[in-house]
């Protein structure tokens, strides 16, 4: 059984260097739990620090099972006899809700909870993707989705494609089969489809959250933008593609659309696109969507540009990489390897706080907080929780916990809760107040 050793944290802590990696934050797939384990509930030790308080751990674990936090549950998906399964488990105090079988192989891809659903990708199926420069790598989609009710576990409804949801609409985006559509959450009802080529990527307009239309490329270079509401066409144009010497994807640009092309020698180029005539309207280098704004990465720092015009609304010249973490907050990092990060407001650029340094702790709604965690130097082999609050940058230490020596760091969290993989189990720690 392992025992959460909590210490005293102190803001004069000095901090080892932790790359912070984005991409398993939004996989949010490292984090793992077992559906077959053993739970151990682990009470409160005494002299626990009153921001930490260890729960319960599931001991046994396996580095491709996947899990996410939203509201009080733990959505965990894992093989189980030979077939995937999601279970639920209450965060408070360990206690299994409900167990499903959802297909007949696990994907790496977490459940996907939205409000009282929770649509389940599985059954996955391997392209491989060739890069311009003759490289290359494989990537893994779910060939069907699975909707279960978030409550019992009991399904909802099962379609071919991967399917994305929209908890602010009630509805889902589903891609595959040779068709585009858009089905109501709770039962699967179609609400409008159309029949498509096999694209080379999508994305909603602004976002999943707030879906107003659907661009869509397919693999000659043909974008299209239909409305979300009733899957009418509102324009179609095509554009240059150069699949041979570059790779290309799409990304919101407020409500317009962009499309990133990296070449050979890494050096990228993006077109933003008006989302009414698919006319180009301006171009930069490296963009990435910002808030209500885009915000160019290059050797000059970071700036956020009007996504209409492009133009420089601010910049942050000692900026090297920028992470959005919230409708109106940014992460920009002092380094490429993303070691030490301030907090900014996308509007306008201006620090919120003072750096922060470790790993964010992954959430699927970070609220008016994030959690981040890092190794400690005063008590080897644990983790530092900070509480930061989103509003004014402001850092709160709150415990330390561990008891091997693993500096593994990528932790999952939802509000009031944390899920931390150690080597010896996944541990699960409420943190507050």
């Amino acid at each position: 059984m392992a025992v959460i050793d909590l210490g005293e944290v102190t803001a004069e802590e000095d901090a080892p260097a932790v790359p912070l990696d984005h991409r398993r934050l939004l996989r949010a797939a490292l984090g793992v739990l077992s559906i077959a384990g053993l739970l151990v509930i682990a009470g409160s030790a005494p002299g626990d620090a009153a921001g930490v308080r260890s729960l319960w751990t599931i001991d046994d674990f396996r580095g491709d099972d996947s899990v996410v936090l939203a509201g009080r549950t733990a959505y965990v998906s894992r093989p189980f006899d030979g077939r995937p399964r999601v279970a639920a488990y209450d965060l408070s105090d360990g206690r299994l809700r409900w167990t499903t079988v959802t297909g007949v192989q696990i994907t790496t891809q977490p459940p996907r909870p939205a409000g009282d659903t929770v649509l389940a990708p599985t059954d996955p199926m391997l392209a491989k993707v060739v890069l311009p420069d003759g490289g290359g790598y494989v990537y893994e989609g779910p060939q069907n989705t699975v909707a279960l009710d978030a409550a019992t576990g009991r399904e909802l409804w099962r379609t071919v494609g991967n399917a994305m949801p929209s908890a602010g609409t009630g509805t889902a985006l589903v891609v595959g089969g040779g068709v585009l559509r858009v089905v109501r959450l709770r039962d699967g009802g179609e609400i409008w489809r159309r029949a498509m080529p096999p694209l080379a990527g999508w994305t909603p307009l602004p976002d999943y959250q707030h879906p107003v239309a659907i661009a869509t490329a397919d693999q000659d270079g043909l974008l299209s933008v239909f409305g979300y509401a009733d899957g009418k066409l509102r324009a179609t144009s095509r554009v240059p593609w150069e699949t041979r010497t570059r790779s290309a994807t799409l990304i919101p640009a407020g409500r317009n659309l962009a499309v990133v092309r990296d070449d050979p020698s890494r050096q990228t180029a993006t077109t933003v696109y008006s989302a009414d005539d698919l006319e180009p309207l301006w171009s930069a280098r490296d963009l990435s969507p910002c808030g209500e704004l885009l915000c160019s990465v290059g050797i000059d720092g970071v700036s956020g540009r009007d996504p209409a015009t492009g133009r420089e609304v601010w910049t942050v010249p000692d900026a090297r990489i920028m992470f959005p973490v919230g409708p109106d907050r940014i992460l920009l990092g002092e380094n490429l390897m993303a070691t030490r990060l301030r907090l900014a407001d996308s509007r306008t650029g201006r620090a919120l706080g003072p750096t922060i340094t470790g790993a964010q702790a992954y959430t699927e709604d970070p609220g008016d907080r994030l959690y981040f965690v890092r190794p400690s130097v005063s008590a080897p082999g644990r983790l530092v929780v900070t509480r930061l609050d989103l509003a004014d940058g402001t850092q709160t230490p709150l415990g330390v916990f561990g008891t091997n020596g693993s500096d593994r760091s990528f932790c999952v969290a939802t509000r009031g809760y944390l899920a931390c993989p150690r080597v010896d189990g996944l541990h699960v720690m409420a943190v507050g107040p």
